[in-house]
This record gives structure tokens, sequence and C-alpha cells, in this order.
């Protein structure tokens, strides 16, 4: 039986959807500002929108509270318009189903081999609460999407949620062609702000990232080659312009300016609080260069060197 497909509006404003790809830490939001400057792409940044913590306080990009924002007021509206009932606090588009442990864990359990993914393919298919209920969250994302391409006037919706699994969703059911942005930073860097944020133990931070690299590995397997286009963090903070008139051609849409001021314009953007900084400059963050010990270099060599290497990067610990 083949994948349900979720069928295109006869109306959409979107041609096509672009996804960035990457583990956490990795550039992807200011990726995501940058792109956003173009006039065919629309976004919101991570659409899986998780995480909002207290929405009453959660701040647009923009500068604006989330639920006095403009932007965001005008887009509940015109989903309500679509009936769906929407409001800032539950966009309802991270896959996932609270109240059946069972399912929620195979719908969210991490991107594994091909084995593994035909079967949880084939377990969601035979359960009619499982397949409805992942087709009415990507309905809404749809919609969602639709909803924001409309009000920003883009034609292809940039998805910036980076989540291999949600990636392999979208490849086996969404409506558009996907064109895969796969982003990639040393290892040590990633690992780096993990220990920073989230304070982990390097081992732990190690792992982290290590998961996250190898379900990037699996699942660009499902993407044709032509489909996929792979930069790094470290060659867009050092020559952005042109890397990003690479991408712009990769996503085949007309080359704009670059401009390297990315808050120049107004964003609606949901993710990482880097979004909020006021910083102007695009700055390369080397800081785990100074910030890891000898000790943690080679830790980190030991326990996903390999899968660095994979990436390009050096083994090294300079």
């Amino acid at each position: 039986m083949p994948a349900r497909t979720l069928p295109a509006r006869p109306t959409s404003p979107i041609k096509t959807l672009a996804y960035i790809l990457s583990p956490s830490f990795s550039g992807s939001t200011l990726l995501t500002f940058l792109l956003a400057r173009h006039p065919a792409i629309a976004t919101v940044g991570e659409l899986k929108a998780r995480a909002l913590g207290d929405i009453d306080q959660y701040p647009c990009s923009c500068g604006q509270r989330i639920r006095t924002c403009t932007f965001w007021a005008t887009a509940s509206r015109a989903l309500v318009d679509r009936g769906i009932q929407f409001e800032v606090g539950g966009f309802g588009t991270h896959v996932s189903l609270p109240g059946s442990y069972l399912r929620d864990r195979l719908l969210q359990c991490g991107l594994r081999g091909p084995v593994f993914e035909t079967f949880r393919d084939l377990l969601i298919r035979l359960d009619p609460t499982c397949n409805s209920h992942l087709h009415r969250i990507l309905q809404r994302n749809v919609a969602i999407a639709e909803v924001v391409a409309t009000i920003q006037g883009g034609s292809l919706f940039l998805d910036a949620s980076k989540d291999p699994l949600r990636l392999r969703y979208w490849l086996r059911h969404g409506p558009w062609p996907i064109k895969v942005i796969w982003l990639r930073r040393d290892g040590r860097g990633t690992t780096c702000s993990f220990m920073k944020h989230h304070n982990l133990p390097i081992e732990a931070a190690v792992r982290e990232w290590r998961i996250a690299q190898e379900e990037c590995e699996r699942v660009v397997r499902y993407v044709p080659p032509l489909q996929s286009y792979r930069l790094t963090y470290e060659d867009l903070c050092r020559t952005p312009r042109a890397l990003l008139e690479d991408v712009f051609d990769f996503l085949e849409i007309d080359r704009a300016p670059v401009e390297e001021d990315f808050r120049a314009i107004e964003h609606h953007i949901l993710g990482n609080a880097m979004r909020l900084s006021n910083s102007r400059e695009i700055t390369l963050d080397d800081g785990w260069r100074d910030l890891l010990s000898t000790k943690d270099l080679a830790i980190f060599d030991q326990l996903a060197g390999d899968a660095n290497r994979r990436s390009g990067y050096s083994s090294s610990q300079q």
C-alpha cells in the first residue's frame, strides 16, 4: 500500500517546501534569517513549534509578544476562516500522540535504519487511530504553511525544524516537492553548545550530537541527490554571499541581493534564543577551541570523531 499523501489545495500558494536539516546549535537560525530576506521564501522558522514555554511572555522575533503580534493575529484569523481552531498557545504541528504511550513512541522515536522505518510505516498504516492522527497533524502543518505563505507572499515555504524524523514524514506524506538543505557544523562546536545550554557533561553532550548527526545521515538517504544541498555553518559565516547565491540556485529561485544585516526586515521566526539577539553581523562562533579542554577533545574524538570526519572535519584536536 503506498504512503498516504496529503493533497495540495488547488489554490495553494506554495510550490516547493525547503527543509533545513541539522543537529541543534548548528546555525539553522542564522541561515533561516538570511533566507527569509528573499521575497520568494515564506517562513516562521521552526514550524514544529515545540517548547514555547510561557506563551503569554513568549516573544516573536519581530519584538512583540507572540499573543499580541499583528502577524500571528492575522494568521490565526485566516486559519479559523479555514475551519481550523488555532491559537498561538497550541500550534499542534509537532508529530506526537499524547495519552497513548505506545502510539506516541511509535510516532516519535528517533529515526533508525531502513528495516525499522519500513516496520514503523507498516504499523502506522495498520493502526487507524495512529494513521488518522498523523494525517490530521500534517494537514494542520500544510494549512499553517499555506496561510503564512499567503501573508508573506512567498511561493517556497521554509521549515527550519531540523528534525530528521519530521523530514521523513514530510517526504512520505507531504503535498509538495521537497528540497533539503543539510546544514553541518563541526561537532565539537555543537557539543560545546549542548554543554553550555543544557548543562551536560562532555560525554552526554557528545552522544546528543552523534545521535542527531547519525539520524541526519540516515534520512538523507531517502532524498534524491539533486534534491539535497550540503553546506557548513563555518562556510556560511565566512562567505555568506557566495554560499547563499548557491542556495538560491539550488532552490530554483532568482538570485537576490544578499544583505548580511539579517535583521533589516521584520521577521516572525520561532526557534532558539539567537533569533532575539541584537547582533546584526555574521560572526563565526568557534569558542569551543578555547572552552573544550584537551581531555574534552580526546573524549569527543573517542566517542564521535568518526562521525565528525564523515562530515568533513579533521580529527585533529586543534
